[in-house]
């Protein structure tokens, strides 16, 4: 029970937080004295195994390795005798140890290997290997330290020539610390190092070869590290069990100089191999290679119920105890935290110690027995000796049976799904992370160490976040903010919004933000992960509200809270030896993240009124494509009119670093920020610090003045608010000339930092915008990257353009300038070469690389959903342009290649597109994908109140016609616009193609606008509707019918003028051929004409559009259906046929399972008549029965070798659901039952049926069948991986769980 005493009230607490508090100053005051000489003496080692594993082929041996080399830490480990053969070796995949070399034979005798762990700096400079699998060198630097590291297996005759032979090699080459380890099947001292109850004094013949190897290592100065630490010693790495014989077989050898280097040299015990290992401890007299790994809340013991009840209990007693008025928020949060860390190590110990308790007791066992057999070596002695390792054995087995157990559950749950699991399966081998080197000083210096590198970036960052004013500048700061603000337009806030932002905190508020918490994200300094907030939220919600309020009054949080660690990840396609090319990614502490979080969701739903339609990053309801599409319309408005212009796209250096607070405050007051809001948002930046970390080193702190953080929730927006005054500036600046459609000028848009202008008449914009840039510069810290800015001129002179180029020292393009991720050419008409035809080369370079893995036919399809779809739509949405039908035809036949794996497709594609539901897999259909986005970028012109700016610009040239109103007509109706965009155009016609599957009618909608009855009736008055609250059709239309007069009286208000409006409206609606044929009811409306009638940002519109447009032709009856009801001699229904393709839905994880049902409704396999009737050569009979025709339904049902095995799954799922079904193939092949399941009864019967199938698929063309009691192991196999998976990966809970219930 943690308790802190109380004599005065809150005393305990401020003690156990001042002796934090002290303990922490102490150390960061003294880092350099104290902290960096600590984390040398504790990494400034290197531990080296040489270990001789007679065989790693067997996954036990494999299992045990890992298991020793875990329990050891080494970093270094080199194994002999691995039996790895040439090109046919299994891989040895051991934690943290990714960087490996092997030296193979052709045979499995021989075999060594060098495994390096992943946090040492590891370079290699030169690999020898012996081709007969007896020796491997590698020269390489070990933390920055040259080392010739010789592995050897002799062989057992002939080992002095041998050795010799390795050692003049060796001498060739060696360069560094020289040092040789493994077994050298040879007793140097055989007086010593040999033990054997029949041959107790070694022969003159043994003592004369243990001296020539002597003299040979002598020769070459090395020494036999062990026998110098232990020089009257007798220890031995090696037990023949046959002759129960020891002796000392495997060495490390040094030379002289080495020496002073090694720390420690000890022979383990002999356990799972004959061999015992040899742990060398090297002093490395530097840095090592990683830090010590900081304190982290470890998720797993929560899965223990004793560790889960001791946390809570420990919570609510330290907050009953110590909540009192003498304490504070901020001392009673942060001491809640040094308790709870002491009963978490307390726990991850205490469940460390019981998993290994029973290895740990055999370990000591054997140590005992060896050391009584090798002083006493008598058969009671040696039987005592196997017995033990006999147990230690059969420990690892079971061991490695649960390990195995718990891969095979996470392959289960998440192998050929959308996933982690999947991505990590497809994506290349990441590179290594850790940053080698930096060259600093301008070049003129370049360090290796870690903490080196890691105090380096430390000092770049902080020159970056602590940037001082310019002291030239005439006046202070602040008037030039204030003069700089006073003459922009920008919006505030209103008195209601005013009101929301200045809301108190609630504990709903803040329990809901832990919810939302994205999992598994890495913690702060305090190492609190977002999985201990969520579990306990209930009881830190109250005290995090206390928090929070306290902190919003007075203005900060304590240092400690504040303080955060900068992880630096390398920008792509840069080089990661300079400091500028890291972007500092800052891990907050999860209390204050949420905090942040709670504030982000106040201000991001005020955002889109204050913040210009042209800023689309992070604002809700804003995309990136919105700016993409204005563009595309501004250029094709430039080449219509041959307008000189300029498309200019600025790099920011380090713009969210480089944030000035004073100019983010003076713009929070702009906006009409309250006060108090501005001090609870200044919280976060009252006194922040931060650390780089960097190969487990923290560098020194560094206070931070200036900045946005990168990982802060609310960093994006506030940047979106301080960049505003900036674009502010710009629009309306007369200076800078944009491109004016309509009555509207288009100069800029924004993605967050990533800022585009089109500009004309350049000679004279570009020198005023210069003057903006530096105006805003002067006042923001805000810093344009000028050779890095991209710039485009089209339709401007060639004699201008070079004086431009002279003057602005842009980056010039000639052909296309890259935004957002795609290429903007000069013509609408290259989008399609410069950004589609690349594509398509990376589609085939892509499932080129995916051809290599294996992954089942549902695996295929889940791996372009997740990886490729993305892309793809990506494009469509952003570049909504009319593709060539080949284009399309081709994308879907690559990616329809790659499903079927090069071979001829046995289920139409088509079907395959279509969702689960109807009987597909919602593999993607481009084509309808294509349409869909085109759709939904149409669509966007119904958002209100502020669509985006290009639904501007294109309804511009529509004149006084709208798009939202015309799209309604048909194009015989359409009145001529023939100065419509071409991609509006485009619009129309895919609208005008799928109207009748977004509405879901082919008659008038009754979504349909009220302002398109105009073109019908004539001098009809729609404004006087709209002014009614009447929009849509729909409004009119109640119980499926038109409403009267009457009733359109009583509820919008009406007076009697309306009555021939009314009746006009009413002869539109029902007669026939004015518009389109009338059909009502269409109540309720379809997703699209909902949207339609009450428009919303958190419409997925794409999805929305694609599924209305994938649907089957009416009555649609598949191959395969027509087939199952022709050889059962019975008509399915439709519905029942939609039953059974969701039938399995929810009933387990394992995708292999779903594969084989869907095969089998599919008639994916090929049975002997299907065979022959494609080669006549091929028997049409059973290859079971050998008597009748081998059917789809005989294989599958009817054959008398499968009819005891159905009778026994009968039983099964008459045992397991309670129900008795018709014992037909349409019930427990198809799922196609006249017998009412509950929604447990059909989990359980779907996994009994899918497991018999899979059974049976996996013994096709054998004449053997599955027995019902595989059928059962199957269903248990199944069961546990369900229940481990989600246990372990904290899948939601059921309310009822088909497993357990019952």
């Amino acid at each position: 029970m943690y308790i802190v005493p109380r004599c005065i009230p809150g005393l305990g607490v401020v003690f156990v937080l001042v002796f934090i508090c002290v303990a922490t100053s102490s150390l960061l005051e003294n880092r350099k004295k104290k902290c960096t000489f600590h984390i040398l003496l504790l990494c400034a080692m290197l531990k080296i195994l040489s270990y001789n594993v007679k065989g790693l082929n067997a996954p036990v041996k494999r299992h045990s390795l890992e298991a020793e080399v875990l329990r050891l830490k080494a970093e270094v480990v080199c194994l002999q005798e691995t039996h790895f053969k040439r090109l046919a070796h299994p891989l040895l995949r051991l934690r943290n140890f990714t960087t490996q070399y092997h030296a193979t034979g052709p045979t499995r005798a021989r075999g060594v290997s060098i495994l390096i762990r992943s946090n040492v700096v590891f370079q290699l400079h030169r690999k020898i290997s012996d081709p007969q699998g007896r020796y491997l060198i590698l020269i390489c630097s070990l933390n920055h330290k040259t080392y010739t590291l010789v592995n050897v297996y002799s062989p057992n005759t002939e080992q002095l020539s041998f050795i010799s032979g390795v050692l003049n090699r060796v001498s060739l080459v060696a360069a560094g610390v020289l040092l040789i380890c493994g077994d050298l099947n040879y007793s140097i001292d055989p007086a010593r190092d040999v033990r054997s109850p029949k041959i107790p004094i070694p022969t003159k013949r043994s003592i004369r070869q243990g001296q020539k190897l002597r003299d040979l290592l002598s020769s070459h100065g090395l020494y036999d590290v062990w026998r110098l630490w232990h020089p009257g010693d007798s220890e031995f790495t090696f037990h023949s069990k046959v002759h129960n014989m020891y002796s000392r077989l495997d060495y490390f050898l040094l030379q002289g100089s080495s020496l002073p280097l090694i720390l420690h040299c000890e022979i383990l015990d002999i356990t799972w191999s004959d061999h015992a290992p040899i742990l060398l401890t090297v002093g490395e007299g530097r840095e090592g290679g990683a830090g010590k790994s900081t304190w982290r809340f470890n998720d797993s013991i929560l899965s223990d119920p004793g560790a889960m009840a001791e946390i809570e209990q420990t919570l609510k007693e330290y907050f009953v105890l110590n909540h009192t008025p003498g304490t504070t928020p901020e001392i009673l949060w942060q001491a809640h935290k040094a308790v709870l860390r002491g009963v978490c190590l307390k726990w991850a110990s205490r469940l460390n110690k019981a998993r290994q308790a029973d290895r740990l007791s055999i370990l000591s066992q054997i140590h005992i027995a060896a050391q009584a057999n090798s002083s006493d070596p008598t058969p009671v002695h040696l039987k005592t000796l196997l017995e033990a390792q006999a147990r230690l054995s059969d420990w690892n087995y079971k061991a490695l049976l649960f390990s195995q157990r718990r891969l095979k559950a996470r392959y289960y749950a998440f192998r050929d799904r959308p996933g982690r699991l999947l991505a990590r399966y497809l994506r290349p081998m990441v590179a290594n992370s850790r940053i080698s080197h930096l060259v600093i000083d301008s070049g003129r210096r370049t360090v290796y160490k870690p903490l080196e590198i890691g105090n380096a970036l430390a000092t770049y960052y902080g020159e970056l976040y602590n940037l001082q004013p310019d002291p030239l500048l005439p006046s202070s700061c602040e008037d030039r903010v204030d003069r700089y603000l006073s003459d922009l337009h920008l919006p505030s806030l209103t008195p209601t919004q005013r009101d929301g932002l200045m809301s108190p905190f609630t504990e709903l508020e803040i329990a809901t933000t832990i919810q939302s918490l994205p999992s598994h994200k890495s913690p702060g300094p305090d190492g609190f992960t977002d999985t201990y907030y969520k579990k306990f939220s209930a009881l830190l919600t109250p005290h995090l509200l206390s928090l929070f309020v306290s902190a919003a009054e007075e203005g900060r949080f304590p240092e400690d809270m504040l303080r955060t660690t900068i992880v630096p990840l390398p920008k792509p396609g840069k080089s990661p030896t300079l400091c500028p090319n890291f972007r500092p990614i800052s891990l907050l502490n999860v209390d204050v993240k949420i905090y942040a979080k709670i504030l982000a969701n106040r201000v991001a739903d005020l955002l889109p009124q204050l913040i210009c339609s042209d800023q689309v990053g992070f604002i809700r309801g804003r995309q990136g494509p919105h700016n993409t599409k204005k563009l595309i319309d501004l250029i094709q408005v430039i080449q219509t009119y041959r307008i000189p212009s300029v498309l200019l796209a600025l790099d920011a250096e380090k713009a969210f670093d480089r944030v000035d607070w004073m100019f983010l405050r003076k713009v929070l007051l702009k906006f009409g920020f309250p006060v108090s809001v501005l001090q609870s948002i200044f919280a976060l930046y009252a006194s922040p610090t931060a650390s780089v970390l960097t190969a487990g080193f923290l560098s020194d702190q560094i206070k931070i003045s200036n900045g946005t953080r990168q990982g802060c929730p609310l960093s994006p927006l506030l940047y979106a608010l301080v960049i505003e005054p900036l674009a502010q500036r710009i629009r309306q600046d007369d200076g800078v000339v944009g491109i004016m459609v309509g009555p509207t000028t288009y100069k800029i848009g924004l993605f967050a930092d990533d800022i585009l202008l089109t500009i004309t008449e350049p000679t004279e914009s570009l020198p005023r915008l210069r003057e903006i840039l530096t105006e805003y510069s002067e006042v923001s810290y805000h810093k344009i990257n000028l050779p890095k800015s991209q710039a485009l001129s089209i339709n401007v002179p060639n004699s201008t353009r070079k004086s431009l180029m002279q003057l602005f020292k842009f980056e010039w393009r000639e052909d296309y300038l890259q935004y957002l991720g795609v290429k903007i050419p000069k013509s609408p008409d290259q989008l399609f070469d410069l950004n589609y035809k690349p594509f398509l080369s990376h589609v085939r370079q892509l499932l080129f690389k995916w051809k290599k893995t294996s992954l089942s036919w549902i695996g295929r399809m889940a791996a372009i959903k997740m990886s490729l779809l993305p892309k793809l739509l990506y494009y469509f949405r952003t570049i909504p342009i009319r593709l060539p039908k080949s284009y399309i035809e081709e994308v879907q036949s690559l990616l329809n290649c790659y499903v079927w794996n090069g071979k001829r497709p046995r289920v139409p594609t088509r079907l395959l597109n279509l969702p689960i539901r109807r009987g597909g897999l919602a593999m993607p259909n481009v084509h309808i994908y294509h349409r869909a986005a085109v759709l939904a970028s149409l669509a966007e012109y119904f958002h209100s109140p502020r669509p985006p700016q290009w639904t501007a610009i294109e309804q511009s040239f529509a004149k006084q016609y709208l798009i939202t109103t015309v799209m309604w007509l048909t194009r015989r109706q359409r009145p001529p616009l023939p100065e419509l965009l071409p991609i509006t155009r485009w619009y129309l016609h895919v609208w005008d193609l799928s109207r009748a599957l977004l509405l879901n009618t082919t008659s008038l909608s009754l979504a349909t606008p009220i302002e398109v009855l105009t073109h019908w009736i004539t001098d009809f008055d729609s404004v006087r509707w709209t002014s009614k609250g009447i929009g849509h059709l729909h409004q009119l239309i109640s119980g499926g019918n038109m409403m009267t007069f009457e009733m359109l009286k009583q509820r919008y208000k009406l007076t009697e003028t309306w009555r021939l409006s009314y009746y006009q409206i009413a002869s539109v609606i029902r007669r026939p051929g004015v518009s389109l044929p009338p059909t009502l009811p269409q109540i309720p409306l379809s997703p699209f004409a909902s949207f339609v009638v009450k428009p919303s940002t958190k419409v997925k519109l794409l999805s929305v559009c694609y599924e209305a447009l994938n649907v089957p032709s009416l009555d649609h009856i598949w191959s395969f259906q027509s087939a199952w009801e022709g050889e059962m001699g019975m008509r399915i229904p439709s519905q029942a046929w939609e039953g059974a393709f969701s039938l399995d839905r929810g009933a387990y994880r394992c995708a292999s399972l779903m594969e084989v049902r869907r095969k089998v409704l599919y008639r994916w396999y090929l049975v002997p008549a299907r065979e022959c009737h494609m080669n006549k050569s091929v028997s049409s009979i059973c290859w079971r029965c050998l008597l009748l025709k081998g059917t789809m339904a005989h294989v599958w049902w009817d054959c008398v070798t499968l009819e005891p095995l159905w009778r026994g799954v009968s039983g099964l799922v008459e045992k397991a659901t309670g129900l008795i079904l018709p014992f037909a193939l349409a019930d427990y092949l198809l799922g196609v039952s006249m017998v009412r399941m509950g929604k447990l009864q059909r989990k359980l019967f779907c996994v009994i049926t899918s497991s018999t199938m899979l059974l049976i698929a996996r013994r096709w063309k054998q004449t053997g069948v599955p027995t019902v009691r595989d059928v059962r192991d199957m269903v248990n196999n199944v069961r546990d991986y369900e229940l481990m998976a989600r246990h372990i990966y904290d899948f939601p809970q059921p309310e009822k769980d088909h497993w357990t219930s019952g």
